[in-house]
């Protein structure tokens, strides 16, 4: 019976051993898990960091843009940006044009355009021309509070006014050149 205990006693006490080993790398396992899990938690901390570090940076630079960007867009036609209608509002130059739009429709359609681009440009002209005329104080004195050139408040003005005509044409100025006699033909 001697050799039966110790028999018993010697697995055991393998038993327990294995037991313990198996506890031991366990829970070496399970702690280079853990490290793992928090150097990912970490990561992923760093990550949305970065992201919002970015998401400000494009927030600032559109901010920027629409502050100080172009006022116009060169495509056909040339339309204005986001900024340009905000210093059209901004500036009551819509109101302007709006409250002499008469005046300018006949100033424009005395030039004879024959195409949207002649409407275009008679429109800068007939706002050129007006620049100097007291009615136009108001939207001077927002360009120099906007550090702005008058050139720019033309140009916005210009595009404004073409548009009104162009739409009283019943021509939508995104389609101007389904009118244009000139790119008709080479089509």
């Amino acid at each position: 019976m001697e050799q039966t205990t110790i028999a018993l006693i010697i697995s055991g006490a393998g038993i327990i051993i294995s037991a313990l080993v198996s506890f031991l790398i366990a829970s070496l396992r399970i702690g280079e898990y853990k490290g793992k899990v928090d150097r990912a938690c970490t990561d992923i901390d760093s990550i949305q960091k970065e992201q919002k570090d970015v998401r400000d940076k494009v927030i600032a630079c559109e901010t920027l843009i629409t502050e100080r960007g172009p006022l116009t867009r060169r495509k056909s036609p040339v339309v204005l940006t986001d900024r340009g209608t905000k210093v059209l509002q901004d500036s009551t130059g819509n109101k302007f044009v709006d409250d002499n739009y008469v005046e300018f429709k006949k100033a424009v359609e005395d030039t004879s355009p024959q195409t949207s681009y002649d409407i275009q440009v008679a429109s800068r002209e007939v706002i050129l021309k007006i620049t100097e005329d007291s009615r136009i104080n108001p939207i001077k004195d927002y360009l120099f509070k906007e550090g702005m050139e008058l050139e720019d408040i033309v140009e916005v003005l210009g595009i404004y006014l073409r548009d009104k005509i162009l739409k009283e044409r019943g021509i939508d100025p995104k389609d101007i050149d389904k009118h244009d006699p000139a790119k008709n033909e080479q089509r």
